[in-house]
């Protein structure tokens, strides 16, 4: 016979009334139901049975749970058949009738996950706020101080962990602790955000700005020389940290050199902007207040020479007086030197750089890297015929112009430059006469040879130079350089220059020493003169000889002096024997 459990009809039994202490204490006789979990027989546990003897009554009732004794009524199931099933009442791994505790059924992840993300928001939302409200309280904190007003109405509220405006919708245990509680927020203590320190920085005021002492923040400048800040989206309270960061990094990389480009390109971009405009104010000011850093930096006289390009005259006339005191080192600078030149060749700036210059110095100017300013403004005033600054100079560097040629490489150009810009043989010649007078001294120096031949290279001074290389006294020939010298003389101008250099080399006016002897005597007069005797004829070649007689004591007191005096058969030649004595 096939088990039908459902085949008997059964009434569930009446329940209990309410607020009726009534128990049941024995199993209900009959036949066992098949709707209800309940025990037939004594001696059979019930389905629940096992967990109700492991749990006690203390523990049930802190679950929320009435404690049952055994053959305690249940509730039916009901009729399946009628689709009167409780849900709460069919099989399951958890306790019956219950939705939470340690037996219910647990909470979905999905909950816990959507509270995480909330509470997330909600702090980055106040840590925004933060930043805001922080922005607010010090500008309007200078804003006072520079009026005066001793009102706080505009004040913003005090940031701190019990601000009831920020933090209204923040759990209690966030406001106690004074800190987000999420790690790798990167949030800071609500009392004490380091933005302030930052955001302050940024606004400083000229009336309390001092800017020997004032750093950018490591953030931008990390950015900036790495190439990742945003310039599209500048901030106008960011413009003076970029100018200063600019003004002192020089580029050590290609990577720093393409941001700090980037960095100068989107700033000059903002200078075409209207002058009213907050933001080109700012970075005018900024340029200004930083303009000697900016010079010496490769990427800052770029930015300078943008300011002179675009900004008005008054901006620009600021700029050179910041800068008038360090006029000559800017111009000797490698960078600095395009700033000025540039500046000097417009009209309203011409007048302060040029006086910059002369009262420095024509002379101490000239020697240092200025004289390619010099340059640019003689071109200037060349071209506008402006001849009072030449005879200015003329006068100032008068007996002063083969000493400036010798004394370094900034010198000799200079020199060399009076031949190229002046245009003038009469403003030219008072310092073309002064280099002829001490040609030897100018030939034989490792920066004045440059210069003479410089002065070779002309035609229209050729003969007077190579003359003045004949006819020096003391010779010219004492050098490499003036060897040099010397032999493009002699040989350019043919038998007429022999004649000329041997009248020179032998002449004894006034008590002086002849030429031949400084020659002789020098370490390499030796192959000069051997190269002159073979050009010379019988009766130059007699003079020779009779001269070097005379000063023979002299020539005797050298090797070449002695080389030269056996050449001319004044000395005989010591046997081996006589020079292995003598040692």
């Amino acid at each position: 016979m096939a088990f039908q459990p459902f085949a008997s009809s059964w009434t569930p039994p009446t329940p209990a009334e309410e607020g009726s202490n009534t128990r049941q204490t024995t199993p209900p006789s009959g036949p066992g139901s098949p709707n209800i979990a309940t025990p037939n027989l004594p001696s059979e546990p019930g389905l629940w049975s096992d967990r109700y003897r492991s749990l006690s009554t203390g523990n049930m009732l802190g679950m929320g749970m009435t404690p049952l004794g055994y053959g305690d009524m249940r509730r039916p199931l009901g009729d399946l058949s009628q689709n009167q099933v409780a849900s709460h009442a069919l099989a399951s791994p958890f306790m019956p009738g219950l939705n939470s505790g340690t037996w219910g059924p647990p909470i979905p992840q999905r909950a816990t996950n959507q509270r995480s993300v909330s509470l997330e928001e909600r702090l980055a939302i106040a840590e925004e706020k933060i930043r805001e409200l922080t922005i607010e309280n010090t500008r309007l904190r200078q804003r006072s101080a520079n009026t005066g007003a001793q009102s706080n109405i505009y004040s913003s509220p005090s940031v701190s962990a019990s601000s009831s405006i920020i933090f209204e919708n923040l759990s209690p245990a966030y406001l106690s602790t004074g800190y987000g509680g999420l790690n790798g927020l990167g949030l800071q203590r609500f009392e004490d955000p380091d933005l302030g320190h930052e955001v302050a920085s940024l606004y400083m005021r000229e009336d309390s700005f001092d800017k020997s002492s004032y750093t950018a923040p490591k953030h931008i400048i990390t950015s900036i020389l790495h190439g990742t800040f945003n310039f599209a989206d500048l901030r106008t309270e960011y413009i003076h940290p970029v100018v200063w960061i600019i003004a002192n990094h020089q580029p050590k990389s290609s990577s720093e050199s393409s941001g700090l480009k980037a960095a100068v390109n989107a700033l000059a971009s903002r200078l075409s902007l209207p002058r009213t405009a907050e933001p080109t104010a700012i970075l005018i000011r900024a340029i200004i207040e930083y303009a000697k850093p900016l010079c010496f930096t490769s990427c800052g006289n770029y930015l300078c020479q943008q300011l002179l390009e675009q900004g008005s005259v008054d901006d620009k006339e600021a700029f050179i007086k910041e800068v008038e005191e360090d006029m000559v080192p800017i111009a000797s600078d490698k960078f600095g030197t395009h700033v000025l030149c540039k500046a000097i060749a417009m009209k309203e700036l011409e007048e302060p750089i040029s006086e910059a210059l002369i009262k420095y110095g024509i002379f101490d100017s000239m020697k240092t890297g200025a004289r390619r300013l010099w340059r640019e403004y003689l071109e200037k005033c060349r071209q506008a015929k402006q001849l009072e600054i030449f005879q200015k100079i003329n006068e100032e560097m008068s007996g002063r112009w083969a000493e400036l040629a010798c004394n370094n490489e900034h010198g000799s150009i200079a020199v060399q430059q009076v031949f190229e810009v002046y245009g003038s043989q009469e403003l030219m010649q008072p310092c073309f006469r002064e280099l002829l007078d001490d040609i030897a001294r100018v030939a034989n120096n490792q920066y004045g040879h440059f210069v003479v031949t410089k002065l070779i290279g002309y035609p229209h001074l050729y003969k007077q130079t190579c003359d003045a290389i004949l006819m020096s006294y003391p010779p010219v020939a004492t050098t490499h350089h003036g060897v040099n010298f010397a032999k493009i003389a002699l040989t350019e101008g043919g038998r007429g220059s022999i004649v000329k250099y041997v009248d020179a080399i032998c002449a004894h006016d006034d008590g002086r020493t002849p030429g031949i002897v400084a020659i002789a005597t020098s370490s390499i007069g030796k192959a000069h003169l051997t190269f002159v005797l073979t050009c010379l004829t019988p009766a130059e070649h007699a003079r020779i000889r009779q001269t070097c007689r005379a000063y023979s004591t002299t020539l005797r007191n050298s090797q070449s002096g002695n080389d030269l005096l056996r050449s001319l058969g004044l000395m005989h030649a010591i046997g081996s024997r006589h020079r292995a004595g003598s040692n």
